[in-house]
């Protein structure tokens, strides 16, 4: 009898901390951070490509 009101307790708790996580993780805006650094490396990465001269220079 315990086991079958613990089972939906346990499922209601995960899905809060599921919900919590994701709203945290949204808020933070860590992952629009992430694809516009990605973005600008590919930039970075096209431009180094088309211009080979940039690297050849001596500092």
């Amino acid at each position: 009898m315990e086991v079958l009101i613990m089972i939906p307790l346990w499922l209601i708790f995960l899905a809060l901390t599921v919900v919590v996580i994701r709203y945290a993780i949204d808020s933070s805006k860590s992952s629009r951070k992430l694809d516009v650094l990605t973005d600008e490396i590919r930039k970075l990465r096209k431009e180094t490509r088309d211009n080979k001269h940039i690297i050849d220079k001596k500092v």
